[in-house]
């Protein structure tokens, strides 16, 4: 261990090793709500992801129903099996 003198002029025991476990100590509780802010805001962006995605599906459904609704006016109705169309007879 290297000793330093302190602005008192106290020897104080510091290494590189113990000031950087402080650090890291120091650092661990800004990380863990780092992470719990990161989380909330992943959280977020993902409903916001999901709510857009949802909106776009619902546009398309809708979109596709109203051509399905439009061609289905213009088509003549099925008979259904066994039944014959009625036939126009002359006069």
């Amino acid at each position: 261990m290297r000793h330093s003198a302190d602005a008192s002029g106290f020897p104080m025991a510091s290494s590189a090793h113990h000031v950087r476990w402080i650090r890291q100590e120091a650092a661990m509780p800004a990380t863990t709500f780092s992470a719990a802010y990161r989380k909330e805001q992943v959280r977020e962006q993902l409903d916001a992801v999901l709510i857009a995605f949802r909106k776009l599906l619902d546009a398309f459904v809708s979109n596709r129903m109203r051509r399905v609704a439009a061609e289905a006016e213009h088509v003549r109705p099925r008979q259904p099996l066994g039944t014959q169309t009625p036939s126009i007879k002359p006069q």
